[in-house]
């Protein structure tokens, strides 16, 4: 089975929900409201869990409703692990660009084919860098009293930006901080943000138990790449070794690396475990 017009679906109808939603508001159609920040589907609440983490630091208070609006993203992750990363998240479908761009460019410029692999520190630096970026700025928004955080989550600015395009018909200085991360991958970094900074991201590969779906190898101990091309390692968004490193808190499902380890093969050497559905 390949993921990837799935997935790739699935990132284009929560790109166009975030303009879908303030004209369904602007026709008097209230059955959804919000952004990304904080969603209301009917009488389901559901809010982004770094927002949540800084009103708690904020208010130094622990309430029903944030206890709710927590219910709902904190289930699919236990579940189906960082779906809303690698499915979901409308900066990830940017980055995702970015990094197309990149290597359609550099191709053109150098002469050169095929996947760039990001160039970034290892899986356990770039955990600690983004666990250290939350605490911070969760630190700070309790200090401030304000989620200082929100003026660089990526999915919210961008679902906040198009609600004002929409009613407004403009965007405001926001935006320039997703040009700015845009530029950056596409110049510099590819995937950098993602994999470095999102306190959302970072948030959700907090929820993890046993029967959480991740990537897994066949073989039990493997040493060595899958196949001879390592072309999991290649097609990894987060520079991971998906046969050794499936299970890493940077993984987010995107299931890149069973499509590259499945290309002409009835058994790839990789493949999704743990929650049994699936």
């Amino acid at each position: 089975m390949r993921f990837r017009p799935y997935r790739r679906a699935v990132q284009i109808a929560f790109f166009a929900l975030m303009f879908v939603i303030p004209v369904l508001n602007m026709l008097e159609i209230y059955s959804i409201t919000g952004t990304y920040y904080a969603l209301q589907v009917g009488g389901l609440g559901v809010s982004d869990p770094a927002a949540i983490l800084q009103t708690i630091f904020a208010s130094r208070d622990l309430t029903p409703p944030i206890l709710s609006a927590l219910l709902f993203p904190v289930l699919v992750a236990l579940i189906l692990g960082r779906v809303w990363c690698g499915w979901m998240c409308p900066y990830h479908l940017l980055s995702d660009t970015a990094f197309r761009l990149r290597t359609l460019f550099r191709a053109k410029a150098l002469g050169r084919h095929g996947k760039e692999t990001p160039s970034l520190p290892g899986a356990l630096k770039a955990n600690l860098c983004r666990y250290i970026f939350l605490l911070a700025g969760s630190a700070a928004a309790g200090a401030a009293g304000i989620p200082v955080l929100n003026f660089v989550n990526a999915p919210g600015i961008l679902s906040t930006e198009a609600m004002i395009l929409v009613r407004q018909h403009t965007l405001s200085v926001e935006f320039g901080f997703i040009a700015a991360i845009f530029l950056v991958e596409l110049v510099f970094l590819p995937r950098f943000w993602c994999r470095l900074f999102c306190p959302t991201g970072t948030c959700l590969s907090l929820v993890r138990a046993p029967f959480t779906l991740r990537i897994r190898a066949r073989a039990k101990s493997p040493k060595a790449p899958c196949c001879t091309e390592n072309a999991c390692s290649a097609a990894c968004p987060m520079g991971l070794a998906p046969y050794r490193e499936g299970a890493d808190l940077l993984c987010t499902n995107c299931a890149r690396c069973i499509d590259a380890c499945g290309e002409g093969r009835d058994a790839p050497a990789i493949r999704f475990a743990g929650f049994s559905l699936l």
